[in-house]
């Protein structure tokens, strides 16, 4: 069968509000290097990314008989400023949790390419979900290139992108990006604002990444670390909003994606809410103990340690076992 045109893939991404793509032949074994690399930097909790080396390894894996692979990258809206004292969360994680859209989405795109083409194609939907190297292949699309920050950063849209994949069997048309060259250059903006140092050698360490500790970590936040957090709750977007091409960032591809929390409504919410406040975001994949963690350690960041206290009241353990390691004590009487 002749190769899927690139218009009609167009199309069928459109529909579905994708519109940042492109097309490749399923590659074949990935370098080594860059994986062998973040095992030698540690992990932290996040040790099942090197259990699934040899598949992250192989793209085709997931799928051994893709002939081609779409890389997509849908736009998230930017952070919102906060001031000196307040609390912040990356602004992917504003609204709806995005692996709950985009893979659907990439599912229907695979679905409508069938049916267009009378074919029964199998397909396999990719959303930071399954043991793939979405940025290397991204980057191998065109899409961009890995910065600085380890993100992949576009000249034309910046870095605020979620990063979805579809392996497919279709033989799609190959159409690549054109981005794939790297274009920080001299700059260093992002290693210069990361304020624990995570960024270095074109690499991000991963046990001093504020994103890694607020999101991954399972224990207690070292203090060295925590001090420099700046009220950051989940995730960070500081090596983002530090990076020039950022300017070009357009707005976000789908109001779902965005939203906004009071810090009133944070500190309001109770172990026994705390499900339901978070329903379909991605934050809730942290648990109420670890979200208790993070606000006691943002707040006591930015100078507010007597509100960190009162969260000290009938507290879990790890929260406790965190206060302690900040040199809070309960407020007297509670």
């Amino acid at each position: 069968m002749p190769a899927v045109p690139h218009s009609q893939l167009e199309a069928a991404c459109r529909a579905e509000g994708l519109t940042h793509l492109a097309s490749i032949p399923m590659p074949g074994p990935l370098a080594a290097e860059g994986l062998d690399r973040m095992a030698a930097d540690g992990v932290g909790d996040i040790g099942w990314i090197l259990q699934d080396r040899h598949l992250r390894l192989q793209p085709s894996a997931l799928l051994p008989t893709a002939r081609s692979l779409l890389c997509v990258a849908w736009h998230h809206h930017a952070p919102v400023a906060a001031g000196p004292s307040g609390l912040r969360r990356a602004a992917y994680a504003a609204g709806k949790d995005y692996h709950v859209v985009l893979r659907p989405k990439l599912g229907r795109v695979g679905a409508r390419l069938n049916r267009d083409c009378g074919q029964e194609w199998r397909h396999r939907a990719c959303v930071d979900s399954a043991p793939v190297c979405e940025r290397t292949l991204a980057a191998m699309a065109g899409l961009g290139w890995i910065g600085r920050n380890a993100l992949l950063i576009s000249p034309e849209t910046g870095s605020y992108r979620l990063l979805g994949l579809l392996l497919t069997e279709a033989p799609l048309e190959e159409r690549r990006g054109g981005h794939a060259a790297d274009r920080c250059g001299s700059c260093t903006r992002c290693e210069s604002a990361c304020p624990t140092g995570a960024l270095t050698g074109r690499r991000c360490l991963t046990e001093r990444c504020i994103s890694y500790l607020t999101i991954e970590h399972q224990g207690v936040i070292p203090r060295h670390l925590a001090e420099r957090f700046g009220g950051w709750w989940f995730g960070c977007d500081l090596c983002q909003e530090s990076c020039p091409w950022n300017r070009f960032a357009p707005p976000g591809e789908d109001v779902r994606l965005a939203g906004s929390d009071t810090e009133a409504d944070l500190l309001d919410v109770t172990a026994e809410r705390f499900d339901a406040h978070f329903a379909g975001r991605a934050i809730r994949r942290i648990g109420w103990i670890r979200f208790r963690r993070n606000l006691l350690v943002a707040l006591w960041s930015v100078g507010r340690q007597d509100e960190a206290r009162l969260l000290l009241t009938g507290a879990p353990e790890l929260v406790l076992a965190q206060a302690a390691e900040l040199g809070l004590a309960p407020t007297a009487g509670r």
